[in-house]
């Protein structure tokens, strides 16, 4: 392994150990807080709240960059998962979170922060799933 390749390896890993740890306290701490809010409020918080995802957007955009050229240069099984479950995080999150923040927005209903936290699980897992997978790949090139 070139020395390129491990460079582009550990920064794909700690975008993806990043959004890991991001997406758990979102899970555990930021999304269930909207349920201790008034509904009322939660469309000005949101709207304050959207810097997070300049934040967000270009950590996952570097992770995804990194993660197709090291499977471009290592096309093998642990490789194709990893990039498997990235495209079900950016999936999720085209579906599920970023139509729901938007609507949150606009007007805030417990159905979709419940909704918002249910269907933010399948990201929640596949970070963690990433990044489990990922520290395999890097033990075993130790």
């Amino acid at each position: 392994m070139s020395n390129n390749f491990e460079l582009l390896l550990l920064i794909h890993l700690f975008t993806t150990i990043f959004m890991t740890g991001l997406c758990w306290f979102v899970q555990i701490v930021h999304y269930p807080l909207f349920r201790a809010m008034k509904l009322e409020d939660v469309p000005q918080y949101e709207q304050k709240n959207k810097v997070t995802g300049y934040i967000t957007v270009t950590v996952m955009t570097v992770e995804l960059i990194t993660g197709l050229v090291l499977l471009y240069e290592q096309l093998e099984l642990l490789y194709i998962l990893n990039i498997v479950l990235l495209a079900i995080i950016w999936l999720s999150t085209a579906i599920y979170q970023v139509p729901m923040h938007l609507k949150l927005m606009i007007v805030a209903s417990n159905e979709t922060i419940s909704k918002l936290i249910r269907t933010n699980w399948i990201r929640t897992l596949a970070w963690s799933i990433r990044s489990g997978i990922l520290i395999v790949i890097l033990w075993g090139l130790l």
